[in-house]
């Protein structure tokens, strides 16, 4: 959606919109000059007060403070891929979640597929560069501690981003907490709503390089 698009759909005025993002308080992102918002994410942001049960003591701190969500942490060597092949959107999530499979975070490779398919269906999770590809229900993830899947796909690949452009690096959420997982689209929205983040990303040369720019993209947030 647009600035005003946006500002009509939560039925408040633009100014107030542009104070949100300056305080960076709603998932937005540059692309050129103009400010973009995807509608689903928004959603997500509309009902980030949910409460569930805390699975364990990494998701009982994650979601008692909105402060801490330790995005860094939840991404290591084993859940990066760094020559995401482009294809179809089934071939690009399937690459996606081998690492879950590595991990046994998930038992049902196709099913989980399937799942992830379905919520791309509804609304595309591209937004100009990056996506954010997530169950639509954390809870049909399967209880498994908090992980965060990157992929990066240097030459890039369609993946329906609503202004056509192809799409190179890609985000999973995976965790069966609902707090969780909306404080994670919300902190990952905030890290890359400039491509110039996107784009340290995809300059990584390893693994741990990409997990060095996060915690660096980390440490930039909490001091702005």
């Amino acid at each position: 959606m647009t600035l005003s698009e946006l500002a009509e759909y939560l039925q408040v005025a633009e100014k107030t919109v542009m104070r949100m993002i300056n305080r960076k308080e709603i998932p937005a992102i540059k692309i050129g000059s103009q400010w973009r918002f995807s509608r689903s994410m928004v959603d997500d942001w509309i009902i980030s007060n949910m409460q569930v049960v805390p699975r364990n003591d990494l998701a009982k701190l994650m979601e008692d403070s909105h402060d801490l969500v330790p995005l860094s942490r939840l991404v290591d060597t084993g859940s990066i891929i760094m020559n995401l092949k482009p294809g179809t959107r089934r071939e690009v999530l399937a690459q996606l979640i081998r690492p879950l499979e590595a991990m046994e975070k998930i038992t049902d490779s196709a099913a989980y597929l399937d799942i992830l398919l379905a919520r791309e269906e509804m609304m595309t999770t591209a937004i100009g560069p990056i996506a954010f590809p997530h169950a639509r229900n954390p809870r049909e993830n399967e209880g498994a501690e908090p992980q965060v899947i990157v992929g990066i796909c240097r030459e890039g690949t369609q993946f329906g981003s609503l202004d056509g452009s192809p799409t190179y690096l890609f985000m999973l959420p995976f965790t069966d907490s609902e707090i969780i997982h909306l404080r994670l689209m919300a902190k990952m929205a905030v890290l890359f709503k400039e491509e110039k983040n996107v784009r340290r990303v995809l300059e990584a040369k390893s693994g741990e390089h990409v997990v060095g720019v996060l915690i660096s993209l980390e440490q930039q947030h909490r001091s702005e």
